[in-house]
């Protein structure tokens, strides 16, 4: 074997990219199912929906600390510190969709993505527009009276506005059932309150109109401690 050869294949082995230290993982599931995937000790994660928008992660206290990307949608985890063990807990989307998982820290990786797909599942945010008496997978609906989409859009972004500023991480467990807070901007009045999930069974939309003055309600598709987080959206002009 010649001199020049056995230097060039030390050369390539010293300067070639390990591809464990980078990777892409690419996961297919459906709504409520449960998801497991890897994430870096030493460098960034990101998680990204395919054509939907992450609204929030929920979980107990975590090792990784959370910025959620409002340009695109994303998550991203950095390691914090501590001991690095298996976390657990609710990807949640704009458009109203669940996902279990378990993510495991790896030292290895390095710049990691998971990529999670949602098979059948719609990505259009807050849901359709209906009547008062019902609802969609979502959990948003919005009692119309004949109204344009611009305006079930206003009360969607409302209802976003006013759960990230009074709710934000906040688990329905840790809160009595019963009125939790408000929050008012442009003529609007969001009442949030918790409300019993008893059984596993979220209470349905309906039972939360209570007057001619309600325009919207949104009831949280993450059930926590058997409680679940309501929001009535009133006009207050």
């Amino acid at each position: 074997m010649s001199r020049f050869f056995i230097v060039a294949l030390i050369a390539f082995i010293c300067f070639s990219p390990i591809s464990a230290t980078a990777d892409t993982v690419r996961i297919t599931t459906r709504p409520d199912q449960n998801i497991s995937f890897d994430v870096s000790v030493t460098g960034p994660t990101r998680i990204s929906i395919v054509n939907h928008r992450i609204s929030k992660i929920l979980q107990s206290p975590s090792n990784f600390e959370m910025v959620n990307d409002e340009s695109t949608g994303d998550v991203f985890l950095r390691f914090a510190g501590g001991q690095p063990t298996s976390e657990s807990g609710y990807i949640v989307t704009e458009s109203g969709h669940t996902i279990g998982f378990t993510m495991n820290p790896k030292t290895e990786l390095d710049n990691h993505t998971v990529l999670v797909t949602l098979r059948g599942a719609s990505s259009s945010p807050g849901g359709r527009e209906q009547s008062g008496s019902s609802a969609d997978a979502s959990g948003f609906v919005v009692n119309s009276g004949g109204s344009g989409s611009s305006r079930t859009a206003n009360l969607v972004s409302f209802t976003r506005q006013a759960y990230a500023a009074r709710i934000g991480n906040r688990p329905a467990s840790g809160q009595r059932v019963g009125s939790f807070a408000s929050y008012s901007a442009g003529g609007l009045i969001a009442r949030i309150s918790v409300a019993s999930a008893a059984s596993g069974q979220i209470p349905a939309e309906r039972q939360f109109y209570r007057s001619s003055g309600t325009l919207a309600v949104y009831v949280d598709r993450v059930i926590s401690g058997g409680k679940v987080w309501v929001i009535v959206v009133e006009d207050t002009r």
